[in-house]
């Protein structure tokens, strides 16, 4: 595989380039957290790119409706300088892309389907439990990962999740991963105090891996907010103190394959 590039933009977002193709998933490129929901919530990382700034963008992929995954303050900003580019995410997302003023013809709706995003790349989405399982009305999960497959390799980006039996099963049914982009921030008795809907500990993240095959692990959804953040030295104890089958990549900025 040649001329492909993943940037990790912080949280679960992504910038991934190939050739004339590039996607999104998920960007928080902005301080709506603090600005309008948690004034403490302050970003611990810079922004990686100004959203004005980002051009010949070709799609946008959104997980679910939490304004550190469908930014306000980013995804309308990239629409109004990427006329062309499609949105994708489940139905409660489109509807409030739709409200933001994104032209619905550019916007889709998840299925479990593949889409074809061009230059050999499809993506589709599988369920995911934010903290359960929520449907909508369209028989669709409200919060979603997604299965990209890029030539030969096959990544999975979790967005928000905690593990079921349901996402175990959705992964192994579609193979081997060479990939996961797995999020670690713990839900837990003072984060739920606090309002904050956490996901997998590492643990259940390295559970995960290794019972669907992930053959490389890059823990996500650790390092913005310092309340909902994880030690990266825990994170790498925890992987050394075992034999887990697959691979630990950590404090990433950019992969190439």
């Amino acid at each position: 595989m040649e001329n492909l590039i993943i940037k990790y933009l912080g949280q679960s977002g992504f910038k991934i380039d190939k050739e004339n193709t590039s996607i999104l998933i998920d960007p928080y490129l902005s301080n709506s957290v603090s600005e309008i929901d948690s004034p403490d919530l302050v970003r611990q990382i810079d922004i990686p790119y100004a959203p004005e700034r980002l051009e010949n963008i070709s799609w946008v992929l959104i997980t679910h409706e939490h304004i550190d995954h469908c930014d306000p303050k980013t995804l309308p900003i990239i629409y109004s300088n990427n006329r062309n580019c499609f949105f994708v995410g489940p139905r409660k997302v489109c509807r409030i892309l739709e409200k933001w003023g994104i032209d619905s013809k550019q916007i889709i709706t998840a299925t479990k389907e593949n889409i074809d995003l061009g230059n050999n790349i499809r993506v589709k989405s599988v369920v995911a439990a934010h903290p359960e399982i929520e449907y909508g009305d369209d028989g669709l999960s409200n919060c979603i990962g997604w299965i990209m497959e890029i030539g030969p390799k096959k990544l999975y980006f979790a967005g928000d999740t905690s593990v079921c039996e349901e996402l175990l099963n959705e992964l192994k049914w579609n193979g081997s991963l060479d990939l996961g982009f797995l999020p670690v921030n713990e839900d837990n008795f003072f984060r739920r105090k606090r309002g904050i809907i956490g996901n997998m500990s590492v643990r259940e993240a390295f559970g995960l891996a290794s019972e669907v095959g992930i053959k490389e692990v890059f823990p996500v959804h650790w390092d913005m907010f310092k309340v909902n953040s994880v030690i990266p030295k825990e994170i790498e104890i925890i992987y050394d103190s075992y034999s887990w089958p697959f691979k630990l990549k950590m404090g990433f900025n950019e992969i190439k394959l």
